[in-house]
């Protein structure tokens, strides 16, 4: 797929403006990975927004290295694996990094849309105004219930017809249908 809708812009504060927006902030992985090959210079870490790890790398590499130049070798070494010890870490840290500020710049483009935030006086879709008269609605709209004494066919009963008062009904108009006929 071609990436020219990231250069695209309309111009709005819609969605899709927030979304050029944020491509633009989002941290990569491959960026950050590539980085890490230059980790004595910490350049990873300062790419992942964390300035004290980098200047952490830093000042170890130029230990390091005033170390070796005044012939202190052992000391170098020792901090030089200590920096690559750290870096091995950082293959497995720069994963969980980009993901928690990815996550979070979401977070702070969607929410900060001008008009993301709720209407004054938005409380959900549960209301307490009214629920009485709100009950008695839903209760009339279940399909196939009626409520007792609201069905025409059982003539205002506060109960259903039993099975003999049916069969005796049936009856009635199988009686009439006949007398229809004849007449």
């Amino acid at each position: 797929m071609s990436e020219a809708w990231k250069h695209l812009d309309l111009e709005g504060e819609g969605l899709q403006s927030a979304n050029l927006r944020l491509v633009q902030l989002m941290k990569r992985r491959p960026k950050s990975y590539g980085l890490l090959a230059l980790f004595p210079l910490g350049l990873h870490r300062a790419y992942l927004e964390d300035v004290r790890g980098a200047w952490v790398y830093r000042i170890a590499s130029i230990a390091a290295l005033m170390a070796w130049w005044f012939g202190q070798s052992w000391a170098a070494l020792v901090i030089v694996v200590l920096i690559a010890g750290f870096a091995v870490y950082d293959i497995r840290w720069i994963d969980d990094r980009v993901a928690a500020l990815n996550k979070a710049l979401r977070m702070q483009v969607y929410k900060s849309r001008p008009g993301a935030a709720a209407p004054q006086g938005f409380r959900g879709r549960f209301t307490d105004d009214d629920l009485d008269d709100y009950l008695k609605v839903k209760e009339q709209e279940r399909g196939g219930h009626v409520l007792p004494g609201k069905d025409p066919a059982l003539n205002s009963r506060s109960r259903a017809p039993s099975f003999a008062e049916q069969e005796a009904m049936l009856k009635a108009l199988v009686k009439s249908k006949q007398n229809n006929k004849s007449q």
